[in-house]
């Protein structure tokens, strides 16, 4: 059904998992030292404070990179452009070379029931170099970017968790789940569904989201809805056009898009943002999510009052198609007749 605003996502629709495989073009291992290890690592926790959502578990060995993410509005292919884009510039500078690093992404859905088998499946034990979140499972406040404890929760409280996960690591998975993880040409369809990387969402949604968060963010900052795309440089306009981007790309919304809309530089207000961040992350994430969290309340309330005016207009034409048996025309009857 549609709204008078922007959505900003399907309302009481459970997340979707997805397993993101990510293969180099070339036949050499993705990362090959520590320094690398830390800026792909670096370049995935960029792509969630800019889009949000969840990471379950990671592994990157040889020319493969894979992830098991829990997006909340921007699609898979529009989050792994955060790690594609800045990890592909840093390793062709760091190797002094050029030209693509990436093949064309591959993006899988992945049915929740199967979510733990996934993470055993994704830190099984390496066969060669590389590396992979287990330590997330394995020792406590290590590895923060990944979220472990909702899958661990599953497996018991406390220490016993992780005994629990550690077992069953051991133990492995079924050869057949394992098998429709590993290739796209043996996944099976109730479990494991390739799905098309979608990047963007239509333009026309982008500017009404687009518009939504400006207004949200107005209120919540104080600020006047054309100081934000003046030229002033007050503190709390730069904040505000802070909170516009961030939130707005947490919604889906390209930062090209947002950028021309306030008349600024895409790369400058970037910076701002992450200057914002390094300046006070906490306030900055929390204000976010509040500003979200209105905008889907708000949402949800449009979707409940155009459902009630729905209601009320079926109920006023079933009202008035209702004929009064002893003023309605007679026609000839033929229930008798050959």
């Amino acid at each position: 059904m549609k709204t008078r605003r922007g959505r900003v996502g399907p309302v009481d629709k459970p997340a979707e998992l997805f397993h993101v495989m990510l293969r180099g073009c070339r036949a050499e291992s993705l990362v090959q030292d520590e320094e690398e290890r830390r800026k792909m690592i670096g370049s995935i926790e960029s792509m969630l404070f800019w889009c949000g959502g969840r990471v379950y578990g990671c592994r990157c060995e040889a020319d493969r990179l894979d992830l098991l993410l829990e997006p909340v509005h921007v699609p898979p292919g529009g989050m792994m452009r955060y790690v594609t884009v800045s990890y592909a510039l840093y390793l062709n500078r760091a190797r002094g070379r050029r030209g693509q690093v990436f093949r064309p992404l591959q993006v899988f859905l992945l049915q929740r029931a199967f979510r733990t088998e996934f993470v055993l499946w994704l830190h099984r034990p390496l066969a060669g170099a590389g590396w992979s979140a287990d330590a997330a499972y394995l020792e406590p406040q290590r590895m923060l970017w990944v979220d472990s404890e909702s899958v661990l929760e599953e497996l018991g409280r406390g220490p016993g968790a992780r005994r629990q996960y550690r077992a069953l690591r051991a133990r492995g998975i079924e050869e057949e789940l394992a098998a429709a993880f590993e290739s796209a040409r043996d996944t099976l369809s109730h479990v494991h569904t390739a799905v098309r990387p979608a990047r963007t969402m239509r333009k026309r949604r982008q500017h009404a989201l687009l518009r939504s968060v400006i207004r949200h963010v107005a209120q919540h900052e104080s600020v006047a809805l054309e100081e934000l795309a003046s030229r002033s440089r007050a503190r709390r306009l730069c904040r505000a056009r802070c909170l516009v981007a961030l939130a707005a790309v947490r919604c889906g919304v390209a930062l090209t898009t947002i950028a021309d809309v306030l008349g600024r530089d895409g790369s400058t207000l970037e910076e701002a943002v992450l200057r914002q961040r390094a300046h006070d992350p906490s306030g900055l994430l929390s204000a976010v999510e509040a500003i979200v969290a209105a905008m889907a309340a708000e949402e949800a309330d449009l979707i409940e009052a155009d459902g009630q005016e729905a209601g009320e207009e079926s109920g006023a034409e079933s009202a008035s198609d209702e004929v009064d048996p002893d003023t309605a025309p007679q026609g000839k009857d033929r229930s008798e007749e050959g």
